[in-house]
């Protein structure tokens, strides 16, 4: 279960090489100041940071990972840390920040 997602505009998201985009499921499009989500496990998500809304971006390779540690500096914060380490039964509450 995910249980972390950082918001970033979308035109950061929109730098890395790899960058494609799943269709809007209401067939909206977005533009560069939209706020996306990419969680825990280097997926990602448009508008809404719940687990329901469709997934903007799913194709996580190592230089994904690589972009979104060393360019966005994403990270789960060291006092979250002990949420992942301690949750054995995968019930830990989702906690977003921006």
């Amino acid at each position: 279960m995910r249980k972390y997602c950082k918001a970033y505009k979308l035109s950061e998201l929109r730098q890395f090489a790899g960058w494609t985009e799943n269709p809007q499921e209401d067939g909206s499009v977005l533009n560069d100041d939209d706020i996306c989500f990419i969680w825990d496990d280097f997926t990602v998500q448009a508008k809404s940071p719940f687990p329901e809304q469709g997934t903007l971006f799913n194709n996580v390779t190592p230089e994904w990972r690589a972009f979104c540690t060393d360019q966005l500096h994403f990270a789960i914060p060291d006092d979250l840390q002990y949420a992942y380490e301690n949750d054995t039964d995968g019930s830990a509450q989702t906690v977003n920040a921006s």
